[in-house]
């Protein structure tokens, strides 16, 4: 089994925020409510993981599939109560743009769920999505 390793190092601003530096990029978290609101919260960065997954894998498979895509974008909220300091529920809507038919776009759907790490990580119990079709 080829094992995927990911190495993150994270430094303490001082305050409550957070500078990541991710091979050779470098990231930057913080609180809106008591820090200095420099960069997103921590819950921002994983649904932005999130996206960030869904559309490596929705790109990977139109590429594969040779699917004629004009338009792809996916919009990822997420909430929590104040008292219950975990994500209840994430919701995302891929909006696409293209002449495919739905059973083909609903086949990338199911896809890009089933092969993405962050999506998988979270877990598919948490997570409901769906597809608007432009």
């Amino acid at each position: 089994m080829e094992k995927l390793e990911y190495d993150i190092k994270a430094k303490w601003d001082g305050n409550v925020g957070t500078y990541i530096q991710v091979r050779h990029f470098s990231l930057r978290t913080d609180s809106n409510t008591d820090g200095g609101d420099e960069g997103p919260l921590p819950a921002e960065m994983l649904l932005s993981a999130l996206s960030g997954c869904l559309m490596i894998n929705w790109g990977r498979l139109i590429k594969k599939m040779h699917l004629r895509v004009d338009k792809l974008e996916i919009e990822v909220s997420g909430w929590r109560s104040r008292d219950e300091p975990q994500l209840q529920e994430i919701n995302y809507v891929v909006h696409i743009k293209t002449s495919e038919t739905r059973e083909k776009i609903e086949k990338v759907k199911s896809l890009a769920e089933k092969y993405g790490t962050v999506f998988n990580t979270i877990g598919k119990e948490k997570i409901s999505g769906k597809v608007e079709i432009l």
